[in-house]
């Protein structure tokens, strides 16, 4: 790779052609700069192997082949979490994503002001 140097003030050729660098020379020519040393080479990694699945036993009801057959779907979701979480998804969650739907929507002058009195008023529908 042929590198074309030119003359800077900050480094000073000498009678064979070569710039010495200056002491305060912040960016020496690329000759003089550490070169980066070679990575080392890794052996290829192995592919993973995944265990082999169980056999079925001949006492199956179905053949591996057939898909399981579909359950009625519940009515409502199962709850999960705990009884807290369970209280405040069932009761409060649903009417605060509506308000803050709303709020998003159309950005009241005093959200939290307008918030208060959706949740309010929705309480009165709800609870009676």
């Amino acid at each position: 790779m042929d590198v074309e140097m030119k003359t800077e003030t900050s480094a000073e050729t000498n009678m064979n052609g070569i710039q010495a660098l200056h002491p305060t020379d912040p960016n020496p020519p690329p000759q003089m700069q550490p070169q980066m040393q070679p990575q080392m080479h890794q052996p290829p990694m192995q592919p993973f192997l995944a265990p082999t699945p169980p056999a079925v036993s001949a006492t199956s009801a179905r053949p591996g082949s057939m898909p399981p057959q579909p359950t009625a779907r519940p009515e409502k979701p199962v709850a999960h979490g705990g009884p807290t979480r369970q209280f405040l998804n069932q009761a409060i969650t649903p009417h605060l994503l509506e308000g803050m739907k709303y709020l998003a929507v159309y950005e009241p002058e005093k959200p939290l002001l307008w918030l208060a009195d959706f949740l309010k008023d929705r309480s009165k529908e709800v609870e009676g």
